[in-house]
C-alpha cells in the first residue's frame, strides 16, 4: 500500500500508527493538512498523524523544467552542468549546446553513481556534480532528457532540470 501525496509522488506506507495502516492520503497541498481515507476508522484530517515519512516536500513543475533562455544563461555559468543524453551519432549529425558534456542515457546512472570524482573530471573536463549542483538534461525533443532527470533524481540529486524543447528548440532559436 502506498500513500498518495500528489499525482506524481508515491511514498511508502506508515507503520507507526495502527489507524493509518489501511489509509490512503487524498491530498497534501501543504505539510499542515493531510486527509487520510481509512476504511476502518473513516476520514481523519490532522497534522498530528504526520511523521517524516508521511510527507515530502514537492518541487514545483516549473522548477524542474527549463526553457531556452535559462539554458542560454547556464551555458556561461560554471556552477551549472548541461548534459546531452543523445547517442554520439546524433550529436555528430546535429550538433550540441556549447559547454555541454555528452553522456548517453544508457550510461548516465553508471557515470553519476559509480565513477570517481577524479575519473569524471579527466573524462568530461568538469567536476563531478554534487547532489545540489544544477544539472540540465537535454536530448533531441525532451523525452530521453526527462528519463535522465528521473534517473538522476533517484540517485539523490536534488537540482535536476529538463530542457523540454531540447536540441530541436535550441537549434531553431540559434539559427535565426
Amino acid at each position: 500500500m502506498f500513500y498518495r501525496l500528489s499525482k506524481r509522488l508515491l511514498l511508502k506506507p506508515l507503520y507507526s500508527f495502527q489507524t493509518l495502516k489501511t489509509s490512503t492520503v487524498l491530498e497534501n497541498s501543504t505539510k499542515k493538512n493531510v486527509t487520510f481515507i481509512n476504511k476502518k476508522y473513516g476520514n481523519v484530517s490532522s497534522k498530528k498523524y504526520l511523521t517524516s515519512r508521511a510527507y515530502s516536500t514537492q518541487t514545483k513543475l516549473e522548477e524542474m523544467i527549463v526553457d531556452y533562455n535559462q539554458v542560454k544563461r547556464a551555458v556561461s555559468n560554471q556552477n551549472s552542468l548541461i548534459i546531452d543524453v543523445r547517442e554520439p551519432e546524433e550529436i555528430k549529425k546535429h550538433g550540441n549546446i556549447p559547454n555541454s558534456i555528452k553522456i548517453p542515457l544508457g550510461n548516465l546512472s553508471t557515470v553519476l553513481n559509480s565513477m570517481s570524482d577524479i575519473e569524471f573530471e579527466q573524462i568530461y573536463g568538469r567536476k563531478k556534480p554534487k547532489d545540489d549542483t544544477e544539472i540540465i538534461f537535454y536530448c533531441m525533443i525532451g523525452k530521453r532528457s526527462g528519463m535522465a532527470q528521473q534517473n538522476t533524481i533517484s540517485l539523490g540529486y536534488k537540482n535536476v532540470k529538463n530542457y523540454v524543447g531540447s536540441w530541436t528548440d535550441w537549434a531553431s532559436r540559434t539559427q535565426l
